[in-house]
C-alpha cells in the first residue's frame, strides 16, 4: 500500500422455487454528455456520477463501490480494512436511479491514549493519463452529518480528521510527486446528511501538473477518522475533473459520435485534429486503454477506431487521448449501444443436489390459475440451477413455478 502525506489543504470559499419471472426485453443503451466547458475539455473521468454500472465488487471492499474507481482503506493499527466506503443510493445527487459514495468514519476508533487509536483512512480515486503543464480543477458534491468527527474538536493528543477533494500527480513509476488537498470542512461542507449535498457544489482551485507527470489522480481522501456518537457519516457524489492542456497540444476539431448498431454489426469512432504533426492516439473503453484484436478491434492507436462483430462486451463508453510532444487532449466520451437484444427467461431452482422438480408456466395469475408443464423433471446437479424457457421471449407474459417431485 502506498502511504502518502497530504500537504496543508487549500482553503478557498467558493429464482427460488415458486418465484414468478416475467419475460424481459433488454435494449442496451448508454447515455453520455457531449458538453465541454470553455477552453477546458469535457469531464475527464469515467463514471463521474459514481454509479454501480455492472462491474460491482471490484473496489476491494465488502460492499460494492462505483465502477472505474479505487477504494483503498486501512486503519492505523489493524492495517488494510475492507469496509471503509461503498456505493449507496441514498448518496445520489443528480443521476436518476444512481449512487453516491458513503464513507464510514465510525469504523475508526479513538481512546484517551494515542497508543490505542485505530484511525480509519480511505483513499477514493481514479487515475488518468496526462502530461506536464496540464491545468486541472475538480468539482463535486459533498456533505456530512452533524457528529462527523471532522467537524468536532479533536480528542486529546489527536489531530482533527480531514475530508478532502484531492488532485495528485504521479510520475512514470507511480510515485506521487505533487498532492493538492481541498479541505471540505473549511470550505463550508453542510452537516445535514446526504440530502444536503445538492445545496453545496465545491470546486478546487486550479492546479498544474509539474514536470515528470504521467498520471493525474483525482478523488476524495478521508484521513484519520474515528467513531463518535449518533449521525456521523460523510458522503460525496457527481465529480467533474476538467483539464486545460498546455498551448501547442493537439486541438480536437471533430469529436467522435456515439454509435448504435445491431448485434454483430460494425461500429466506427473517428476523431479530427487540426494539428496532426507528431500526434499519437490512444483509444479507451470505460477508461481502460484498448489494443487491437484481430478480427474484432482495429485502429486503437489511430484516429479511427473500428469494432467489428460487436458483442454485448463492447457496450461501453469510449474516448480517445491525442498527444504530441507538448501535451494531451481528450475527446468527449461517447457510447456504443446495441439494439434489439432479447433475453430468454431463466428460472433458478434452489434445493438439494439430486432433488427433482417440475417447472410449469402460466400466462395469468387470476384464479383459477392454469399451469402448463414446461419441464417435466429437472434433476439438480447444482444449486441454484437455472433452467431457460427458450420460447419465453416470444410468447408474451409468462409466470413460472417449480414443484418438488422427489
Amino acid at each position: 500500500m502506498q502511504t502518502r502525506t497530504i500537504p496543508e489543504a487549500v482553503s478557498m470559499k467558493t429464482t427460488k422455487p415458486n418465484t414468478a419471472i416475467k419475460k424481459r426485453l433488454l435494449t442496451l443503451i448508454a447515455a453520455v454528455s457531449l458538453a465541454a466547458c470553455g477552453t477546458a475539455q469535457a469531464n475527464d473521468l469515467y463514471n463521474p456520477d459514481l454509479d454501480i454500472l455492472g462491474a460491482a465488487g471490484a473496489n476491494g471492499q465488502v460492499n460494492p463501490g462505483p465502477d472505474g474507481w479505487v477504494i483503498n482503506a486501512f486503519k492505523s493499527l489493524s492495517g488494510t480494512f475492507g469496509d471503509g466506503a461503498d456505493s449507496e443510493t441514498f448518496c445520489n445527487v443528480q443521476q436518476p436511479g444512481g449512487d453516491g459514495v458513503f464513507f464510514k468514519p465510525f469504523q475508526g476508533q479513538t481512546n484517551a491514549s494515542p497508543a490505542l487509536d485505530d484511525l480509519l483512512t480511505v483513499y477514493f480515486y481514479q487515475d488518468n493519463l496526462t502530461s506536464p503543464g496540464t491545468k486541472y480543477t475538480l468539482a463535486g458534491y459533498a456533505a456530512c452529518e452533524a457528529n462527523f468527527c471532522g467537524v468536532l474538536p479533536a480528542p486529546p493528543g489527536q489531530s482533527v480528521p480531514q475530508a478532502l477533494f484531492v488532485i495528485e500527480f504521479l510520475d512514470n513509476g507511480g510515485n506521487i510527486i505533487a498532492s493538492n488537498g481541498y479541505d471540505l470542512v473549511a470550505n463550508g461542507m453542510p452537516t445535514s446528511g446526504p440530502g444536503s449535498m445538492s445545496s453545496f457544489h465545491f470546486t478546487t482551485p486550479q492546479v498544474t501538473a509539474p514536470a515528470g507527470t504521467v498520471t493525474v489522480r483525482a478523488g476524495t481522501d478521508l484521513i484519520g477518522a474515528y467513531g463518535t456518537t449518533g449521525a456521523q457519516s460523510f458522503f460525496v457524489d457527481a465529480f467533474d475533473l476538467e483539464s486545460v492542456p498546455p498551448a501547442g497540444s493537439p486541438v480536437i476539431t471533430n469529436q467522435p459520435s456515439s454509435e448504435t448498431v445491431a448485434l454483430g454489426g460494425t461500429a466506427t469512432f473517428t476523431v479530427g485534429v487540426s494539428n496532426t504533426a507528431g500526434a499519437t492516439y490512444i483509444w479507451q473503453l470505460n477508461g481502460v486503454t484498448l489494443s487491437d484484436s484481430p478480427g474484432h478491434i482495429s485502429g486503437s492507436t489511430t484516429k479511427t477506431l473500428t469494432i467489428t462483430g460487436v458483442t454485448t462486451n463492447d457496450v461501453a463508453h469510449y474516448k480517445v487521448l491525442v498527444s504530441n510532444s507538448t501535451g494531451t487532449a481528450r475527446s468527449v466520451v461517447v457510447a456504443l449501444a446495441i439494439t434489439g437484444i432479447t433475453l430468454d427467461p431463466a428460472i433458478n431452482i434452489t434445493g438439494n443436489i439430486g432433488d427433482t422438480y417440475e417447472v410449469d408456466y402460466t400466462t395469468n395469475l387470476t384464479a383459477p390459475v392454469v399451469w402448463t408443464p414446461l419441464f417435466a423433471a429437472v434433476k439438480l446437479t447444482t444449486s441454484p440451477q437455472p433452467v431457460v424457457d427458450t420460447a419465453g421471449s416470444s410468447s408474451g407474459k409468462r409466470f413460472y413455478r417449480a414443484l418438488f417431485l422427489h
